[in-house]
């Protein structure tokens, strides 16, 4: 496994790493969201995340703006082929307090059970700590069973169900 110190919007510098290449296999890295990414995220919340949403989804020029919106707010990073490629896969994050809140975690179907999602959320769980950030929160759709059993893999457990929200919020504890 290959590792390298990067540095991106004078943020501090995180760690990026290369997959373990199989035959043919392009080397990946995770790096920090670019304007130039939006595109690329709003696809991946299109194909991904909005078929199992419980509400009413948004069209396309709406879904723009709302992702463009929440991007606003908080850090992103993304994982990509290169550093100007589109990113296959994207965690967006906010800092509440002391708490670490994962908003978006999206990885393409085809980049699936790489272990992508789990490198994205170690990276944001880094990054909360060094930020102070002493929980992780998220919240996930109700019905959602494979994020369910993602998170907990990762050590999340469940603090509630917001019916009226129809979620479910999971946290973890961020030791140093």
């Amino acid at each position: 496994m290959k590792l390298l110190s990067h540095t991106l919007y004078n943020r501090q510098p995180f760690v990026i790493r290369a997959e373990r290449l199989r035959k043919g296999e392009v080397p990946c890295l995770i790096r920090w969201r670019q304007p130039r990414d939006d595109k690329g995220i709003v696809e991946l919340v299109r194909t991904q995340l909005v078929p199992i949403s419980p509400w009413q989804h948004p069209r396309d020029s709406r879904l723009h703006y709302e992702i463009a919106r929440r991007m606003r707010r908080g850090a992103t990073l993304v994982v990509a082929e290169t550093r100007r490629s589109s990113p296959f896969g994207f965690l967006h994050m906010e800092f509440r307090g002391t708490v670490l809140f994962i908003d978006l975690l999206a990885v393409d179907s085809s980049r699936q059970n790489k272990h992508w999602g789990t490198a994205l959320m170690r990276r944001a769980e880094q990054y909360g700590r060094k930020k102070g950030c002493t929980t992780s929160r998220i919240f996930v759709d109700e019905g959602n069973y494979r994020a369910l059993r993602f998170y907990a893999r990762l050590g999340y457990t469940t603090i509630r169900t917001i019916d009226a929200l129809k979620v479910i919020e999971v946290a973890k504890p961020l030791y140093n």
